[in-house]
Formats: structure tokens, sequence, C-alpha cells
């Protein structure tokens, strides 16, 4: 397969984000220092995660691990008993709710039960609001699915949590701003910004680095596996650079989860988005240019379901 598309020349004159390697040493020790300071995501989360991402896994083991935490019992009581899923009688079986609900909602119920306790939670202008940040990951999460051949499925769940951690970077840029506003700390000016700027370059103005950079940093700081961190830090890259510039092992993940991220984006209306990537990507997918002719009833049909999902659990 040839790389070297005409998207690719166009693509290599513009505009790029930040690696690691290019980020200045103060900024990765300050957002280190921040990163530092958080709880450890809790034992029985990873437990869940890894649980929920293996197709045989057990609905009373997850119960047993859900059982230490009160805040995420709430959560699926409450889901599972909202009209949403609108069955006659209330359950109070947590196992039993765990298997009406299945694997997919619990995976997304004990991640946000465990960041909500773990970042600021709140709104910044029009670059930061955690509640939209969090309804965009699941929606991405459900989106990944749609990628996936027959013969794929039974990778879904560990892509539904690819799809979930992706973003993770942005809350804790979002709690460094808040911290920042707190204690007066002025910020780089966006002046000279172009209009059609994306998220990253004016990230990158702020705080010296991006929300990709950060989060892989959280992704270690936390011990989640290599595949979870690599989407993490690379998952803007196909928009940007060459597939030779992303771990091999990871390529595939880490497009679907950008076409995907993409794909939800084309439902709003933000303008600070990253461009589509080179045909090659498309093609490793199975896929043409450009992103609408990914948008088949299949994708729009799981949006709207996790779009009407996420209204009750929020």
């Amino acid at each position: 397969m040839n790389h070297n598309t005409d998207t690719d020349t166009e693509n290599s004159s513009a505009w790029k984000p930040l690696s690691w390697k290019d980020v200045e040493p103060e900024k990765i020790k300050l957002i280190s220092a921040v990163i530092e300071k958080l709880p450890e995501l809790p034992v029985h989360v990873h437990k869940i995660l890894k649980i929920v991402s293996d197709i045989d896994g057990d609905a009373k083991e997850i119960a047993q691990l859900a059982s230490s935490d009160p805040v995420l019992i709430t959560r699926i009581l409450n889901a599972v008993n909202s009209s949403y899923y609108g069955f006659s009688k209330k359950i109070d079986d947590l196992q039993l709710a765990i298997v009406l609900l299945g694997f997919a909602e619990i995976r997304t119920l004990a991640i946000q039960s465990s960041l909500d306790g773990r970042f600021e939670m709140g709104r910044i202008d029009n670059m930061y609001d955690t509640r939209n940040l969090w309804g965009h990951s699941y929606q991405v999460s459900v989106c990944t699915e749609a990628f996936l051949s027959e013969k794929d499925l039974r990778m879904a769940g560990v892509f539904l949590t690819l799809g979930l951690l992706h973003d993770i970077g942005k809350f804790i840029l979002y709690s460094i701003a808040v911290a920042m506003n707190k204690k007066g700390i002025k910020t780089d000016s966006m002046e000279g910004l172009s209009p059609g700027a994306c998220l990253l370059e004016k990230e990158e103005r702020l705080f010296g680095i991006n929300h990709a950079i950060a989060g892989g940093m959280i992704a270690r700081k936390w011990g989640l596996s290599d595949r979870i961190t690599s989407v993490a830090d690379y998952h803007h890259y196909p928009s940007y650079f060459d597939m030779d510039d992303i771990p091999r092992e990871y390529l595939q993940d880490i497009t679907v989860i950008c076409m995907a991220d993409l794909v939800v984006n084309s439902f709003g209306d933000r303008t600070d988005l990253p461009p589509e990537p080179p045909e090659a990507f498309f093609e490793l997918l199975g896929y043409s240019p450009p992103i609408e002719n990914i948008i088949t009833d299949r994708f729009r049909k799981k949006i709207e379901k996790a779009k009407r999902f996420l209204t009750y659990i929020e």
C-alpha cells in the first residue's frame, strides 16, 4: 500500500501537533506534577474493565467487584430502573441489573463513576464541557463497534474501552485550566491563531501540550495497558502524520478511534476539528474518503441510541 498520497503531501506542509519529544521539559514537569496528585484508578475498576472486555466475562464476578463501590452500585441500579429500559418491576438485584444492562453499559458506568471523583467537572468557554466530553467519549466507544467485521466481534469490548478513554487527557487539561483560573494565572493569548485552528492547536497555545500527550501520561500513571496508552497518545496522528509514525502494533486500533471520533464530531457543530486522514487510513478500514462515506444508517442508529442512553445516566 502506498502511503505517500497527495493528501499526505498537503498535510506535511500544514500545522501539526506536538509529539512527546517536542514538548518543553518544563511543561512535562508541570503536567506530571498535576497527574501525580490524581488518585489511582480503583483496583476494582481495573478488574471490571478486564472482565467486561472478555466475551466470556462473568456477571457474578462483576457484581462482587462493584459491591465495594456504593457510587457505582447506585449508578447501575438507577440506570436499569430508568424509563429507558422500561422494566415493569423495580430491580434491586445487582447481578441481575448487570445482566440486563449488558457489559457495554457496565463498562461505561464503571469508568464514569471512577473519573467523576478524580477530575474537576464543569465548563470553560467553548473548549471544555466535561459533561459533553463524557457524552462524546461514550458515543465514540459505541461507534467503534460498527467498524468491526463479524470475525472481529470478540474484540468489541476492547474497542469500547478504547473509545471511552481516548480523550481522557482533556479532563486533566480542564482541571489545570480551572486551577489556573482560581489562582489568577494568565494563559497565552489565542491571538494569531487562524479562525479554523483545531482544538489541539488551541491547547498547545494555552498549555504547551495537547490532550493526546496528556492522556498518554495519565494512562501510564494509572497502569493502563499499552494498547489504551497508545490510543490516547496517537488517536489524532492519522489526521497529521504518515502511517510509519504510528506504532504498527496498534495502527488499526488508532485508526478506528480516529475515524469514530470524526464520525461522531460530524453530527455536532464544532469547527475546531482535525482534518480528515489521508486515503490510506480509510483503505485500512475498508472505506474511501470523505468521512461522509463511512456514515451509514448503522452508524446513525448507534449514535442516536447512545444519545438516548446518555440522557438516563447523566
